[in-house]
């Protein structure tokens, strides 16, 4: 309602009066008018009789007075104004957690600077989930869904009353419908009754399970340089069939993993036809199949070092993957083409083909060798992963030590590699493990006579030790052996090693091990390391890592006693979307004649 302020007359005014009034009023407002500063203010949020801490990082995630804290408001009203609007959001995240009758006040001190505003909630009793019931809308109760039960769609009947699971539990009710010939399935109505004099909820689900269907024809699109006979051999469901979303699932994440494309898609048509079934449509959009790229890196192992590839990912039109690499550093020289072949002779069986050239100077030794390998890699489990095949290497070594001669040797062998990941990322895994087992024969075709058998277990693991991700517990262990052969008849580049990236941080590459007196690591043919890392995620791209590894090698074929060499270190970790920066600085703990203080490490990707 506007009000109207009464008429007044000022009478007649001339010019002169008339600038004097002007004058006078600007002098009035400019006086009048008030020098604003900003409030600033801390906030409390308190839970009465209650203490969760989930809860309350809820409810300071959902405040707009914590979230604007940074930005106080102009005066004290629009501070009130911002107090007001948090109760409505707050009362919603108890609401959530099951207390429905929760309420929430605030108090505002104006006394203390900066300014205090005190959220109080009383959360009240925590009401429970009394009943779930399935209907269809004719009333009837669905076979599926009774068979089930609500503890399928995470509703516990007697636990607390959430609302997010009564709301998350609407796809998943659609989903299991999908999983068992019913794709049109949907749900028409939810009803959630709380009833207050009992704390309880009550909720219903009103479902219409739509027509069943079989799988139907299939169409596929999109399509340019990839065979269309890569696709169908990817299609987890066969016509006729009853239609299962978990297959289509499936198929979609088989297509994902070939890495030929930038988006795929697959949709069902919006009805069954006369016979039943539903047909199928794959649409899919080629990503670029060649990609160049290099890299640098430095540590104090091999100095300063680059690499460089080319890939093409679709060599011949059905997912043929060819990578040439080429990397130089202070200490090391190398060459190598890596060919894959998906689906050779039978599905998801790939055959693999590398060639490799490696000019490399250690402390122990200088190699020159030429390799190549030819083998199969077939997936057993969905998560083991074998590979197996014969190897052909040649290599002439010198050993720096006095009194050893150059080795010139020719060896065959047959690798056979059992890996087992069920990890979450490549570059940066938070849970899960990865094991692999090593087992390789060689048999001496020209030089020296040798037939060994040289062997490595790695095991690797992590674990979140919060919700989030950002701080994680990483281990690993490694065991390496070779039999058939002594010390002094295995050449110096077969040897087992331990030191430097990738084994014990703090010591020089293959200096973790007993040493000639000259100072040349002697090798061994058994190994043990270890390594322990707490991996620190501060902000979405600054990380800490400190760490701490021991290892050693031994003249027998398994280790003897259990002494280690020990080294610890402080890494620092950039997060990129390719994977982690890491720049880490180690040192060893016994300090031996020739060992430096800190060792440097600068990569992309974790240690392990």
């Amino acid at each position: 309602m506007r009000r109207r302020l009464p008429a007044r007359s000022l009478g007649r005014a001339w010019p002169g009066d008339r600038l004097a009034w002007a004058l006078a009023v600007v002098l009035a407002l400019a006086g009048a008018t008030p020098a604003f500063a900003d409030v600033a203010y801390k906030t409390e949020i308190s839970l009465t009789g209650l203490k969760n801490s989930q809860i309350s990082d809820a409810l300071k995630a959902a405040s707009q007075l914590v979230a604007l804290q940074n930005k106080p408001p102009p005066s004290n009203a629009a501070l009130r104004r911002r107090a007001e609007n948090d109760l409505p959001r707050l009362a919603e995240v108890m609401h959530a957690e099951g207390y429905w009758s929760a309420t929430a006040d605030f108090r505002l001190d104006s006394t203390q600077k900066p300014e205090q505003v005190t959220i109080t909630i009383d959360p009240g009793p925590l009401y429970t989930l009394a009943s779930v019931v399935f209907r269809t809308s004719d009333g009837a109760e669905p076979a599926l869904l009774r068979s089930l039960g609500p503890g399928a769609f995470g509703l516990e009947v007697g636990g607390p009353a959430r609302s997010a699971p009564v709301t998350a539990a609407e796809p998943q009710i659609v989903e299991q419908y999908a999983h068992n010939g019913h794709p049109f399935a949907r749900v028409t109505d939810r009803k959630a009754v709380v009833d207050v004099a009992k704390h309880t909820m009550s909720v219903t689900y009103t479902v219409d399970p739509g027509a069943p269907a079989k799988f139907g024809p299939v169409t596929i699109e999109g399509l340019k340089n990839v065979n269309r006979d890569l696709i169908v051999r990817r299609i987890a469901w066969k016509a006729g069939t009853p239609y299962d979303g978990r297959l289509v699932d499936a198929t979609r994440q088989d297509i994902v993993r070939t890495g030929l494309f930038s988006a795929v898609r697959i949709d069902h048509a919006a009805q069954p036809d006369a016979q039943g079934e539903v047909p199928m449509t794959i649409t899919m959009v080629e990503g670029p199949p060649r990609s160049i790229g290099a890299g640098i890196a430095y540590n104090t192992n091999i100095g300063f070092g680059g690499q460089t590839f080319w890939e093409n990912r679709n060599l011949f039109g059905d997912g043929e993957r060819l990578r040439l690499t080429a990397g130089a550093a202070q200490k090391q020289l190398g060459l190598a083409a890596d060919f894959t072949k998906p689906d050779f002779i039978d599905r998801d069986q790939n055959l693999l083909a590398s060639a490799g050239l490696l000019d490399q100077t250690t402390d122990a030794f200088n190699s020159r060798r030429e390799q190549i390998f030819v083998g199969i890699q077939r997936p057993l489990l969905p998560s083991l992963t074998l590979i197996a095949g014969p190897d052909f290497e040649h290599a002439v070594v010198h050993q720096y030590e006095e009194g050893l001669s150059n080795e010139d040797y020719t060896l065959v062998g047959l690798p056979v590699v059992l890996r087992r990941d069920t990890t979450d990322d490549l570059l940066d895994p938070t849970i899960g493990g990865r094991q692999t087992l090593t087992v390789t024969p060689y048999h001496a075709i020209a030089g020296p006579t040798l037939d060994f058998v040289s062997s490595r277990l790695e095991l690797r693991h992590y674990q979140r030790l919060n919700d989030t991700g950002r701080l994680v517990l990483a281990g690993w262990g490694a065991l390496g052996s070779i039999v058939g052969a002594s010390l002094d008849n295995i050449p110096a580049d077969k040897r087992l090693y331990a030191g430097g990236a990738g084994s014990v941080r703090g010591y020089a590459y293959q200096h973790a091990g007993p040493l000639f007196p000259s100072g040349v690591p002697v090798g061994g043919i058994s190994s043990l390391e270890l390594g322990l890392e707490l991996r620190y995620r501060i902000t979405n791209t600054i990380g800490i890592v400190p760490f701490v590894e021991g290892g050693n090698v031994y003249p027998e074929s398994l280790p003897d006693n259990s002494s280690l060499y020990w080294g610890a270190g402080l890494g620092l970790r950039y997060y990129t979307l390719v994977g982690p920066v890491r720049l880490d600085l180690a040192t060893p703990f016994d300090h031996r004649p020739g060992d430096t203080p800190i060792q440097v490490y600068i990569s992309i990707g974790q240690a392990f």
